[in-house]
């Protein structure tokens, strides 16, 4: 099979909700009969930077969602407008998508290319919700991370976080209410501790003790 002509039918059976053809074309990758790739993006004027899993999220197609997640599509992949597969199923209300993609690890704090997260471009007040529960998720995993490379010195993982679009709170504090900069100092993490204050890390900052 020609591999761009097996691609668009791969990118139509998932907009058209085609579970047997995705089925079919997936099997003939495994037995090397198709080299598709899974993300592939469409080239069509109607899927222009769309993968698979993006079409199928759009139009609601949660057993093709399911196929294409287990067989390994990547979940936070951006088509060319910085949409995300959960953008398009916020955006378009589909409930039970959402929640399987969530489960798949999906990132609920992505920005797209018109600075919006997943949660505004839904009109679902219930996706609203799932999705502002899986954010804070989200920024606690991440706060959790900054303390903990406060802790070990880890300055690497600790500037990567500082870094990002979105950063985590840098004055966010453990069980005991010791920020970052309190776990730095306490190890004599000096580096962490020097990056902790010229990223603005209140030194005022007061633990439980």
């Amino acid at each position: 099979m020609e591999e761009l002509e097996t691609e668009e039918q791969f990118l139509q059976y998932a907009r058209n909700g085609d579970l047997p053809g995705i089925q079919r074309l997936l099997e003939a990758k495994t037995r090397r009969e198709a080299q598709i790739n899974i993300d592939c993006k469409g080239k069509s004027k109607s899927n222009l930077g769309w993968t698979p899993l993006h079409l199928a999220c759009y139009f609601g197609h949660k057993d093709v969602v399911e196929e294409l997640l287990k067989a390994g599509a990547n979940v936070n992949l951006p088509n060319n407008i910085g949409d995300t597969p959960l953008h398009k199923a916020a955006f378009t209300g589909r409930k039970e998508v959402v929640m399987l993609l969530l489960r798949y690890d999906a990132c609920a704090t992505v920005i797209n290319g018109t600075a919006q997260i997943p949660k505004d471009v839904t009109q679902n007040a219930e996706i609203r919700s799932m999705l502002e529960a899986a954010e804070r998720t989200e920024e606690r995993k991440l706060e959790e991370k900054l303390l903990e490379s406060a802790r070990e010195g880890d300055l690497s993982t600790l500037s990567q976080l500082l870094n990002r679009k979105k950063p985590p709170d840098i004055n966010c504090t453990d069980l005991l209410g010791n920020t970052p900069l309190h776990c730095a100092a306490y190890r004599g993490q000096r580096l962490c501790a020097l990056k902790l204050l010229k990223s603005r890390a209140d030194p005022n900052a007061k633990n439980k003790n």
